[in-house]
């Protein structure tokens, strides 16, 4: 990946996490508005988790620089989707144990992290990342 690329896709894996964060505030305010504290703190509990699932695979993924092999790439993948994925479920676990914990507000607004990746796509995607350098077309 060149070094344009990565930090295109840094941005991007930024972007996305932000969208995360803001859809899951909107979430976390609406349950605290319609239903207590208890509701949106629980939100706030389940977005955390799919915000801080994301970010740990976007780390593994993006944590290379340039020159690094197709291998290490793929690998990285990998490893940061096993992460992602054992620390989702594992945090879920506790959290559905928890009695202090309202699980609709929670699955709400981790699904709500959800439709962060579509925001971030969407709020870079017409971005042009060609770069001609000078170069005619």
């Amino acid at each position: 990946m060149s070094n344009l690329g990565l930090q295109q896709s840094r941005r991007q894996a930024v972007a996305v996490v932000l969208g995360q964060g803001l859809l899951g505030a909107i979430v976390a305010i609406a349950c605290l508005a319609m239903w207590g504290p208890r509701a949106g703190a629980s939100a706030l509990l389940g977005a955390g988790i799919g915000i801080t699932a994301t970010t740990l695979m976007a780390f593994a993924m993006l944590r290379h620089g340039d020159g690094a092999s197709a291998q290490r790439v793929a690998w990285s993948f990998f490893s940061g989707w096993a992460v992602k994925v054992v620390f989702t479920l594992a945090l879920l676990v506790v959290a559905f144990r928890s009695r202090n914990v309202d699980a609709m507000p929670l699955l709400a607004a981790y699904v709500a992290t959800f439709f962060g990746y579509w925001f971030g796509v969407a709020r870079l995607g017409g971005q042009n990342t060609k770069r001609t350098f000078g170069v005619a077309d």
